[in-house]
């Protein structure tokens, strides 16, 4: 089969679920009142997808699978001093992090960006009460000047060590689960500061500096931080369906509806609950781009509240952890679950076994 083929065979399967999913909204008069709210509240494309579903998604059954794996790693956390050590994984984790996204700089990178930041900006400044208005006002004059790559790096650095100095506080002190909105909107600004992730946001205006550009984007401005303003798909998958830009706004908010829900109800163990929460963020796709990297940051802070590690996947590729977690937006998260959970584990073992090393020296 062709290319041109299969892009039109997959663009008519697209059409027709799109079809399937938004049919509510087609007994409704384009335009009318109804219609309008309906299209705002962005009940057609949770009800479809159900991301908030632990039952439906599998997410309840995978922690029953995995019962023991989950009392195996708590009974490591609970002698270990995770928060502390938790820091010592910043530079793995944000490698990871931005490797996922294409950028090909190295764990060895990641750990001199983080001595130079310890040597300089970390030490004046107390990253522990810091707000995250206050981190892209930091990102943005640490990164001015220099290359995309180094810069999204450094960018989830800087996020990943303040996360790291801060998740013990706000879990005393936040009114909520994790991070607030506003915070995570912030942090999309981090996660694509300086970078030519930020290129996104202009080419909504019209514009695109990066060198060879096709720029193929268009649409009205859509300033760092806030939502899109035009539906988007991916290559990796032209059937994976995000909401419509009007529905964003709502289902954001009752994603964070959701998350807080969830922790308190505490029927899902908390790495199992940061599982669906990634997935169930990336598949919003709330932001032109940065999702992935803010989902990450979003996964990370959660965990470190509830006091567990960050999840570095040893010997992970980009491929994989595209695969996982698409297969855990569709409904299929048993890959990206065991990964994360086996990442727990491997970790806590390593770090346990650094601290008897170190105990008898």
């Amino acid at each position: 089969m062709s290319a041109n083929a299969l892009f039109n065979m997959q663009r008519q399967a697209r059409r027709a679920l799109l079809v399937k999913i938004y049919e509510p909204a087609s007994r409704l008069r384009k335009g009318s009142p109804e219609y309008n709210r309906l299209a705002c509240s962005g009940r057609v494309w949770e009800e479809y997808f159900q991301p908030g579903n632990s039952r439906e998604k599998g997410y309840l059954g995978l922690q029953r699978v995995h019962r023991r794996l989950l009392a195996d790693i708590d009974a490591l956390r609970a002698i270990l001093p995770v928060s502390a050590l938790g820091k010592t994984m910043v530079s793995e984790y944000a490698q990871q992090s931005v490797m996922i996204e294409n950028n090909p700089l190295t764990v060895g990178d990641a750990r001199r960006v983080l001595e130079t930041l310890q040597e300089g900006v970390f030490r004046r400044v107390d990253l522990a009460s810091m707000s995250s208005s206050e981190l892209v006002e930091m990102v943005t004059s640490e990164t001015a000047g220099r290359g995309s790559a180094i810069n999204e790096l450094t960018n989830h650095i800087i996020a990943s060590q303040w996360i790291a100095e801060s998740a013990a506080f706000r879990a005393r002190t936040a009114r909520t689960a994790g991070f607030c909105e506003d915070e995570v909107r912030d942090l999309a600004v981090v996660s694509v500061r300086n970078t030519d992730s930020e290129a996104v946001y202009d080419m909504r205006r019209g514009k695109d500096h990066r060198a060879g550009s096709s720029n193929l984007a268009w649409g009205g401005p859509v300033p760092p931080g806030e939502y899109r303003n035009l539906p988007v798909a991916v290559r990796s998958n032209r059937l994976r369906i995000f909401p419509y830009p009007q529905e964003v706004p709502a289902c954001v908010r009752r994603f964070f509806e959701w998350r807080d829900a969830q922790h308190r109800e505490k029927s899902l163990h908390p790495l199992v609950l940061a599982c669906q929460m990634t997935a169930y963020f990336v598949h919003l796709h709330p932001f032109p781009d940065g999702n992935g990297r803010t989902s990450r940051m979003i996964e990370q802070d959660y965990l470190a509240r509830q006091g567990y590690l960050p999840a570095v996947i040893q010997g992970l590729e980009r491929k994989d952890y595209l695969r996982m977690i698409d297969n855990a937006c569709g409904g299929d998260p048993g890959e990206f679950v065991t990964a994360v959970l086996e990442a727990q584990l491997t970790a806590l073992h390593g770090l346990y076994t650094r601290c008897l090393l170190t105990d008898a020296m």
